[in-house]
């Protein structure tokens, strides 16, 4: 696959491939070029979901939408989207209080902090850019519940783009500023459910996860949080220490901020946000039903 050019792709929330993307869904995640051999491989993910829930009813949410993202995010691998699919609605009864914690309209103290945004453009090879910076989080504002419904909202809204189910992610976690109280803040709990989502239960390629400005304290963290990392990201995270250059070696400039090498404008990452909330109805929509499967 050759690079992208890096333009501007805004939120639409389009859910069809265009002819270029659909020849790179292809090689990318496996995508069946037959439509004979892809509507079978929905039919048996369907069917197995209604197998597990027979008592609920999964029409809405085994509508195509939701099944082409969790069989993208695995290959096409009908086993391991099931999986998939069987651990997001796990993660609504065992971290309940950390997704849900509000609507997007309601976290209005996290967004202000400009700690979670998503840039408008992609890298160079189509993924959407994640900046997290946790060191701007003060626990003593808000909650942390508060701070992951915030990121996992952003990310059901991006789960719903074809081009980011098929080119995945790129997560940076800006950590300059972390200290004692975020570590004293984050306990086996948030770092388990942090664990889940990268790992496999959230339907979405977290292609690369970048540390930037990393202290020494933050180790003590990751040796926790590593064993909750499962080999889909495990082995794609990148320590860059305080050489925030390196990030240039992965990222091109229009993608990151100017106080990490880019050229990228604060008011970008905030449209993410504004989209985010423009579709709240819709992202509240999916998340509602996962919850409600998860009581069966």
């Amino acid at each position: 696959m050759e690079p992208l050019p890096i333009t501007q792709q805004m939120f639409t929330l389009e859910d069809v491939l265009d002819d270029k993307w659909t020849v790179l869904a292809k090689t990318i995640v496996n995508e069946p070029s037959d439509t004979e051999e892809s509507d079978a491989k929905v039919k048996e993910y369907k069917d197995q979901l209604k197998e597990k829930f027979p008592d609920a009813d999964t029409e809405e949410i085994l509508a195509d939408s939701n099944n082409i993202k969790f069989l993208r995010s695995t290959n096409w691998n009908v086993a391991e989207a099931v999986e998939m699919f069987l651990t997001s609605v796990q993660q609504y009864k065992d971290f309940l209080s950390f997704i849900t914690a509000g609507s997007p309209s309601q976290l209005e103290r996290v967004w202000t902090k400009n700690i979670v945004s998503i840039n408008s453009r992609r890298d160079q090879w189509g993924r959407r850019v994640i900046l997290f910076r946790l060191g701007k989080w003060n626990p003593d504002d808000f909650p942390v519940q508060e701070l992951y419904t915030a990121i996992f909202s952003l990310l059901q809204m991006i789960s719903l783009e074809a081009v980011t189910q098929v080119a995945g992610t790129v997560f940076v976690a800006d950590l300059q500023g972390f200290g004692f109280k975020h570590l004293k803040s984050l306990g086996v709990g948030e770092l388990k459910c942090l664990g889940s989502v990268l790992s496999g239960g959230f339907p979405m390629w977290f292609r690369k996860l970048h540390f930037v400005n990393n202290p020494r304290l933050f180790n003590m963290l990751y040796s926790i949080l590593k064993g909750f990392l499962g080999p889909r990201i495990r082995d794609n995270v990148l320590f860059h220490g305080y050489n925030v250059s390196g990030l240039l070696d992965y990222l091109p400039a229009e993608v990151l901020p100017e106080d990490l090498g880019g050229h990228s404008g604060e008011e970008d990452g905030k449209l993410s946000i504004d989209i985010l909330k423009k579709n709240e109805a819709l992202v509240l929509s999916i998340m509602e039903q996962f919850k409600n499967l998860s009581k069966h």
